[in-house]
C-alpha cells in the first residue's frame, strides 16, 4: 500500500516537472520569437556571428578580426555559424535553447526555496525578464548565465550534503563551469570567485582541515584557469605575436576604454531602475518571507551572496548597456520564487508579467519586420553599388560583411571600434591612423550613420566630412527606421558605375 502510493505520488511529481518544463520552453519561445528573423535585433550578437564564421574560415580572433570579448565566446558562435548556417534564425534557435535550458536550472534551485508552483514561476519570471535588458536574442550572458545557475547549483547541493568527497566533485564540476563562463565574458569571474570562495566555505563547515580546504582550493582554481589557459597555449603556439594581441585585446584594453559622460550613466541607471526594480522588490520580499519562516539557514545565505555578487558584477562596469544586467536576474528570480507562493504574490507574478508583456521588445512584431525589410534594402544597396568590391561599415550593421560576403579593408569589422570617442586609442592601434588607411585601401562602397552628437571621434567624423570628395550617397533609409537603421546610408565610389536597378 504505501510502495503504491509513493509510486502514485512519483508518477505525479515527474507529471507536474514535465508540464512545467513545456510551460517553460512555451514561454521562452512566445518571449523571444518576434526577433528571431530580424537580423539587426542586437547589435552585438550580429557581431558575434560574423566573428564565428569569419574563425571557419580561419580567420583568428584578436589577429584578423580583432575583439575584447575572451576567445571561448567566438568559439561558441563559430559553432553556431557552423549548425545554423550563420543564419540569424539559427542563432536565436540556439540562444532560446540556452535562455530555456537556464529556467530549468533555475527552477531547480527555486525547489530548495519554493513549492513547485513557485519555484516554476520564478523560472518564467526569468524568461520574462531578460528581453527586457537586452536578452532576447544571443548576447553573451544569455550563455554564460546557464553555466553560472548549474554552478549554484552545484553549490547549494553542497550545502546540503556531508559528503566531503562529493563536494568536492561538485565544486570541481562549479568550478570548471565558471572557467568556461569567463572565456565567453571576463566580467563572470566576480560570479565564479564568489562561488568559489563559498564552496571553500561549505568544505570547511562540513569539517574539512585547513590543509585539505587548502588543497581544494588550488584544485578548484587550476580547474577554473584551465580553459583560459589552454587559449593562451595556443596563442603562444601560434608565436608571440598571436600571444601579445591576445593579451592586449582580452585584458589590457579593458582598462583603456574611457566611460560615457555622468549623464549616459544616469540615464543607464534609470533604465536599470525602470525594468528590473519589480523583480528586485520581489526578490526581497522572498528573503523576508524565508527570515519570517525561520532563522536564515546555509542555502538562504548562499543565495543572498550569488544575488550580492551579480549586483557587484553589474555596478563593477563603468559603462553601461542594457544586457549588463542580464547576470543579475537568474539569482532575483530564484529568491522571487519565495515570494511566488503566498497568494498576493502570484498576483504580482501576473502584474510582473503583464508589465513584461507590453513592453516593446516582447510584442513588437512590428517593429522587427520592419527592421529586416529596411535591412535587406540595405543589404541589396550595398551589393549593387560595391560591384563585386570591398565594403567598410563605418557604422550600421556589422552583419553586412556576412550577408554580403564581401571583402573588407580592416581588421576592425565591429564599428564602434574605430568610430566610437570612447574607444580612440583603446584598442591598440591610434584609430584615426586606421581609419586613414581604410581611406587609402577605397573601398568599393561604405557604410555610414546618421551622425549622432557627441558619439564619434574627431578622427571618425572627419572621414564623414570627406565623403563627398570620393563618394556619391546611393541609398538613405528613412529617419523613422528601427533597428539602429534610421538614417543609415550607402555611399559608393565615384569612378564606379552608378547602381542600376532596384
Amino acid at each position: 500500500m504505501a510502495a503504491s502510493i509513493e509510486s502514485q505520488a512519483g508518477k505525479s511529481v515527474l507529471a507536474y516537472t514535465n508540464i512545467a518544463l513545456l510551460l517553460i520552453i512555451a514561454v521562452a519561445v512566445a518571449t523571444r520569437i518576434v526577433a528571431w528573423w530580424n537580423p539587426v535585433a542586437h547589435v552585438d550578437d550580429q557581431f558575434y556571428l560574423l566573428a564565428g564564421q569569419e574563425l571557419l574560415k580561419g580567420h583568428w580572433p584578436y589577429v584578423d578580426v580583432w575583439d575584447r570579448k575572451p576567445l571561448g565566446l567566438f568559439l561558441l558562435y563559430a559553432g553556431i555559424a557552423w549548425i545554423g548556417g550563420g543564419s540569424i534564425l539559427g542563432l536565436n534557435l540556439v540562444a532560446t535553447a540556452f535562455a530555456a535550458a537556464t529556467a530549468v536550472v533555475i527552477r531547480q534551485i527555486a525547489l530548495r526555496f519554493a513549492t513547485p508552483a513557485g519555484a516554476t514561476l520564478g523560472a518564467l519570471a526569468y524568461l520574462l525578464v531578460i528581453p527586457l535588458v537586452g536578452g532576447q536574442t544571443g548576447q553573451s550572458p544569455v550563455f554564460y548565465n546557464l553555466l553560472i545557475a548549474g554552478a549554484a547549483l552545484m553549490l547549494l547541493e553542497a550545502a546540503g550534503s556531508q559528503s566531503r568527497a562529493g563536494n568536492v566533485r561538485r565544486a570541481l564540476c562549479a568550478m570548471l563551469m565558471c572557467g568556461l563562463a569567463m572565456t565567453i565574458k571576463q566580467i563572470s569571474f566576480i560570479e565564479g570567485a564568489y562561488l568559489g570562495m563559498a564552496f571553500l566555505w561549505v568544505l570547511k563547515s562540513r569539517g574539512a582541515s585547513i590543509a585539505q580546504t587548502a588543497a581544494a582550493g588550488a584544485l578548484m582554481v587550476f580547474v577554473a584557469l584551465l580553459p583560459t589557459a589552454l587559449a593562451v597555449i595556443g596563442y603562444a603556439l601560434a608565436g608571440p605575436q598571436q600571444l601579445d594581441r591576445l593579451m592586449f585585446a582580452t585584458v589590457t584594453s579593458i582598462f583603456l576604454k574611457s566611460g560615457w559622460d555622468l549623464n549616459a550613466k544616469l540615464a543607464g541607471f534609470a533604465y536599470f531602475l525602470l525594468y528590473l526594480t519589480p523583480l528586485f522588490v520581489m526578490a526581497g520580499l522572498g528573503v523576508r518571507d524565508r527570515m519570517k519562516a525561520g532563522p536564515g539557514n546555509i542555502q538562504d545565505s548562499l543565495l543572498v551572496g550569488w544575488i550580492a555578487a551579480s549586483f557587484i558584477g553589474y555596478f563593477a562596469v563603468p559603462h553601461f548597456f542594457d544586457h549588463y544586467a542580464l547576470p543579475v536576474v537568474g539569482p532575483l528570480s530564484v529568491s522571487a520564487a519565495t515570494f511566488f507562493d503566498r497568494r498576493s504574490g502570484r498576483a504580482y507574478f501576473l502584474a510582473l508579467a503583464a508589465f513584461c508583456v507590453i513592453s516593446p521588445p516582447i510584442r513588437d512584431y512590428s517593429t522587427n519586420r520592419r527592421a529586416k525589410i529596411e535591412y535587406d534594402k540595405i543589404d541589396a544597396a550595398v551589393e549593387r553599388a560595391r560591384t563585386g568590391g570591398c565594403i567598410y561599415i563605418g557604422d550600421g550593421p556589422s552583419r553586412l560583411y556576412s550577408s554580403t560576403q564581401a571583402c573588407t579593408v580592416t581588421a576592425y569589422l565591429f564599428p564602434d571600434h574605430l568610430n566610437l570617442k570612447i574607444e580612440a586609442n583603446a584598442v591598440g592601434i591610434d584609430t584615426g591612423r586606421e581609419l586613414e588607411a581604410i581611406w587609402q585601401r577605397r573601398p568599393a562602397a561604405i557604410v555610414t550613420p546618421k551622425l549622432k552628437m557627441g558619439r564619434y571621434s574627431p578622427a571618425y567624423r572627419r572621414l564623414l566630412m570627406r565623403l563627398n570628395d570620393a563618394y556619391r550617397p546611393v541609398y538613405t533609409a528613412p529617419s523613422d527606421a528601427p533597428g539602429g537603421l534610421e538614417g543609415v546610408s550607402v555611399w559608393q565610389r565615384k569612378d564606379l558605375p552608378p547602381p542600376t536597378g532596384n
